[in-house]
């Protein structure tokens, strides 16, 4: 096969003079060509923001409160777990970063508002939602409760909903625009799905991806971009905060083996997704799993 003759392609007359320039210099209310584009460097920068991130105490939720800080951003961890949210707060000050705790139930409305009302008191603005507040039990389905299902359900699709409602108010009210990232699972994916023995939250998680697709449509039009992050299992305090009789575990050993997930690798991909990088992401699922939604091994 012989090299292509770039003059069988194109001449570079004044048409492609007048392209190049188009390419270096933008076009006016489109592009903003080569000459005029910031560093990617301040593209991943939050400074000035402020973020909440819900279950921010520890495992993933903590992970990306450290990278928001990290890049420049005010960040309020809201959670219940105040032990472990003071100790957070006391090591990353010690890295000065802006980050403050306030403590609040995610399935409760009226808390869930406090929490929005605190942030803007503390750093004056909303400006970046994290939805991470989570938790699952592993039984089989017959085991289940109702209780089991009611809690399950309640923190990680209701408290996604209406902590994303108030954020979004107080966006909207700010006139600033803002960015809403919601932590899934691959779990939320019916057919790929490799977990099992965990029904009520693969249930949860799909939920908030319908919701996340769906508020999209709302939401772009106000300035607010959502979008969510699909993580695979991690090694998190969490996840090794479980027995199983030996029956379950005999069950469990039968699903495909798949690689974990560091936390932080995960909070890099959050952070992108909320910066300036992710700007075209609306209503988008990224699966940053190491391949545990196709079962790749190690």
């Amino acid at each position: 096969m012989g090299d292509i003759n770039p003059k069988d392609v194109y001449e570079f007359d004044e048409v492609y003079e007048r392209l190049l320039e188009m390419d270096l210099n933008g076009v006016p209310g489109l592009t903003k060509g080569l000459k005029n584009v910031p560093p990617a460097k301040d593209l991943v920068r939050l400074d000035g923001k402020t973020a909440i991130v819900t279950g921010g105490s520890r495992g993933l939720g903590l992970a990306i409160v450290n990278r928001l800080a990290e890049a420049g951003a005010n960040v309020v961890i809201v959670d219940l777990a105040v032990e472990f949210a003071e100790s957070a707060v006391a090591y990353l000050s010690t890295k000065n970063y802006r980050v403050k705790f306030f403590k609040a139930d995610v399935r409760d409305l009226k808390q869930i508002q406090e929490a929005v009302d605190f942030t803007v008191k503390e750093f004056g603005s909303l400006d970046i939602l994290i939805n991470n507040a989570g938790l699952w039990k592993i039984k089989h389905y017959y085991d289940f409760t109702e209780e089991d299902w009611d809690l399950i359900v309640d923190v990680c699709l209701k408290g996604t909903f209406f902590f994303t409602q108030a954020a979004a108010n107080q966006m909207v009210k700010q006139g600033t625009g803002g960015r809403i990232c919601n932590t899934i699972s691959v779990g939320a994916y019916s057919m790929e799905n490799y977990i099992g023995c965990m029904a009520p939250y693969t249930a949860a998680k799909s939920g908030v991806l319908g919701i996340t697709r769906s508020l999209s449509r709302e939401l772009k039009p106000l300035g607010i971009a959502i979008n969510a992050v699909c993580p695979p299992g991690m090694v998190t305090v969490g996840g090794g905060h479980f027995s199983m009789d030996d029956d379950l575990k005999a069950l469990m050993a039968s699903f495909p083996s798949v690689p974990l997930g560091d936390p932080d690798e995960v909070a890099r991909v959050v952070a992108m997704v909320v910066s300036d990088i992710g700007v075209l992401f609306h209503g988008s699922d990224i699966v940053a799993d190491g391949g545990t939604r196709w079962q790749l091994r190690k």
